[in-house]
């Protein structure tokens, strides 16, 4: 009996473990909290099948499997993908929509509890100071000026390491108004170099972190990584936190107090709505420059599940089986387009 006992016990131990989440993502990157259960996420995966490619604006990638790649931009020029991994935004302000309630999606995703992980690239000067690395959450579809589009249903979180070398987080309700805060607080913009601008020809990791801390405030973390080059894990350091209670941080111009000109925000009674609920759509963008992308993960989150690995040494072994996986999955597509099977060697 005693035996038995052991071997049941060790088969639960076995079982549990096999459905564990990973602690790091698709491309070996450390995750901070579970995936939600039931959702789909969406990664970059795709810019590396061995087919290059370039696709304009207000068009789409034709090998996002999910088709939630809504490419957008003001007299843009689209965006260009290598095959390898990395796609470059070209144009003078383009707007990367990942956009899962799409009518043709093959999957529908809403995302409001959000871990959004990449890695960029600044490949010239100029630009505007607020363009940079900057992403969106909570978006609606078309609340940014688009066409057809309706103003005031923006409802965006941007998390923003800017040209100018600045970093902070801007709210917006109503397109093109908003305010921003950092670490110093709200209307301020911390150096993020030291006052140098943002650097180029070097990847710099951000993982962004939005979710509903309670029924009425929002909380947004951000976190840089600007020392491992890309490498998996990464090295994850807090740039800065925020929280919003809907009422006390405007999303208007210069922090006014009123959103003129949409109905339900006037004087911002409906801003929970907004906050709460969202747009479900995830924005990537910049302004007049043409940054690079890679190893771009955005996931559902479950908040109340924190991702605890044992040991700095299991985050390793999980990210070196997550970059076998894609190794793997680069020479399956390779022998598919070669005919014939490319040496592959694991890290």
């Amino acid at each position: 009996m005693k035996i038995l006992m052991n071997v049941f016990g060790l088969f639960c131990a076995c079982a549990v473990a096999s459905f564990a989440e990973d602690a790091v993502d698709v491309f070996g990157f450390q995750k901070f909290y579970e995936t939600k259960a039931g959702s789909v996420s969406w990664t970059s995966e795709h810019w590396a099948n061995g087919n290059a490619r370039t696709f304009a604006d207000w068009s789409d990638d034709p090998d996002d499997p999910l088709q939630w790649s809504d490419s957008r931009g003001v007299d843009g020029e689209g965006y260009t993908v290598d095959g390898k991994g990395v796609m470059q935004m070209l144009g003078e302000g383009p707007r990367f929509h990942i956009n899962g309630q799409r009518e043709w999606a093959s999957q529908k995703q809403f995302f409001l509890n959000t871990e959004y992980t990449a890695y960029f690239m600044r490949n010239d000067t100029g630009g505007k100071n607020y363009g940079g690395m900057v992403v969106g959450v909570r978006s609606g579809a078309l609340g940014h000026g688009s066409s057809g589009g309706n103003n005031c249903d923006a409802n965006t979180y941007y998390a923003r390491f800017r040209n100018d070398g600045r970093w902070d987080f801007e709210k917006e309700l109503k397109h093109p108004s908003s305010y921003y805060r950092s670490g110093s607080g709200i209307g301020k913009q911390d150096p993020l170099w030291g006052g140098e601008s943002l650097p180029l020809n070097k990847w710099i990791g951000m993982k962004y972190i939005v979710y509903n801390k309670d029924e009425s405030t929002v909380r947004l973390e951000l976190y840089i990584d600007s020392t491992s080059g890309a490498t998996p894990p990464g090295k994850w350091e807090l740039v800065g936190v925020a929280e919003d209670a809907g009422l006390d941080w405007s999303g208007a111009e210069a922090g006014a107090a009123k959103i003129e000109g949409c109905k339900d925000y006037n004087g911002l009674e409906n801003a929970y709505d907004a906050i709460l609920k969202g747009g479900g759509v995830v924005i990537m963008r910049t302004d007049n420059d043409h940054p690079s992308y890679k190893f771009v993960s955005i996931r559902e989150i479950d908040p109340a599940l924190p991702i605890k690995a044992d040991s700095t040494t299991s985050i390793r072994r999980a990210s070196r089986r997550a970059s076998d996986r894609v190794h793997d999955k680069l020479n399956v597509k390779y022998f598919d387009l070669l005919g014939r099977a490319l040496p592959f060697t694991k890290r």
